[in-house]
């Protein structure tokens, strides 16, 4: 099928940008040791193929999900802890392991100028292990990449002793791990081409302004669950990575990305000139750590660890060297507690 105007336009410009994307990804998963159409676009569908996707199950309630056990007074001395805590026995086997991603520019990804694992959560993890050590060194934190749907599984089996990638607290996590307290707050919106060939209301209203078009998000998300919602009639497309995703949209795959408003910034970074973000938040999504829900001394002990780093502007530091500008024209305040939960 031949594609005119600006679908013209793209047609040449895809194939050589996600073929160089996809090579990239591959090196990353080569690198990492990590889980890594045609190009028309389908026409909107009316009446039950646009409601094919199958409504979210009922969330479980757990009043507040983003309520943390409460941490010490003051962070920990390195070696402070007793003997039979989970950082004595990272502390004995020499590094945290950190469930991460290596895909999501600006929280986990892989530079590519010198092959290293860089982000705001890459370096929240490496504050962690600094706490536990009591020194940065590279050895001391070994970095796991995960897919989103692998998170909760891996730190259920101990395979991680903490996940830092993008995570949304809720109650059905909260089920199966538990979390830290927040340390980031997003929300969800909606990347597209630049193409007049888009429903105009797609540009004011996201993903509701979407019913009947592909839509992607990774296989495991909670942006992958809301779209699937039947309020918003969207076809939904599985990506492996957010990367991935990116991909299909530059190769016609799908015609919108809908996720937490900080990865789509990464995303609409990587290809600006084509690329734009629209409609407003149509979720909250706190970020909390993930850990083991046998180990409540250390949920306390990160919760310390991010608690001195918002007091001490460490926060503030790595929002304006990962983030800058590019979600508001003002850095904001780290996320605050209120309260905290009761039980141990």
């Amino acid at each position: 099928m031949k594609h005119t105007g600006p679908r013209g336009r793209y047609g040449r410009r895809t194939r050589r940008t996600a073929a160089a994307l996809a090579t990239g990804i591959a090196l990353v998963v080569a690198s990492q040791g990590g889980a890594g159409a045609d190009g028309a676009r389908r026409q909107p569908q009316a009446g039950p193929a646009a409601q094919s996707a199958p409504a979210a199950p009922a969330a479980t309630d757990c009043g507040d999900p983003k309520l943390s056990l409460r941490p010490p007074a003051s962070l920990p001395a390195p070696g402070s802890w007793p003997q039979d805590s989970k950082m004595a026995e990272i502390v004995r086997r020499g590094y945290l392991r950190a469930g991460v991603d290596q895909s999501t520019y600006p929280f986990g990804y892989l530079d590519p100028v010198d092959a290293t694992l860089k982000g705001f959560d890459i370096d929240l993890l490496r504050e962690v292990a600094k706490a536990i050590f009591g020194d940065a060194g590279p050895n001391r934190i070994q970095f796991r990449v995960l897919r989103n749907a692998d998170r909760v599984p891996a730190v259920e089996s101990g395979q991680v002793d903490i996940v830092a990638m993008t995570m949304t607290v809720n109650c059905e996590r909260r089920e199966r791990v538990d979390f830290s307290d927040v340390y980031f707050t997003a929300g969800q919106r909606t990347l597209v081409q630049k193409d007049p060939g888009l429903p105009a209301r797609a540009r004011t209203e996201g993903l509701a302004g979407l019913a009947g078009y592909r839509v992607c998000a990774v296989n495991g998300s909670t942006s992958l669950t809301r779209i699937k919602e039947p309020q918003y009639q969207a076809i939904p497309v599985e990506g492996e990575t957010w990367a991935d995703c990116l991909v299909k949209l530059q190769k016609g795959e799908t015609d919108a990305i809908s996720t937490d408003d900080t990865i789509l910034a990464g995303l609409q970074a990587q290809d600006a000139k084509f690329t734009e973000v629209v409609g407003g938040r149509i979720s909250e999504e706190p970020y909390g750590m993930a850990v083991n829900k046998e180990d409540p001394e250390f949920v306390r002990f990160v919760n310390a660890v991010l608690a001195d780093v918002k007091r001490s502007g460490r926060w503030t530091d790595l929002y304006k060297a990962y983030i800058g500008t590019s979600l508001d024209e003002t850095v904001p305040r780290p996320p605050a507690v209120t309260t905290w939960r009761t039980e141990s």
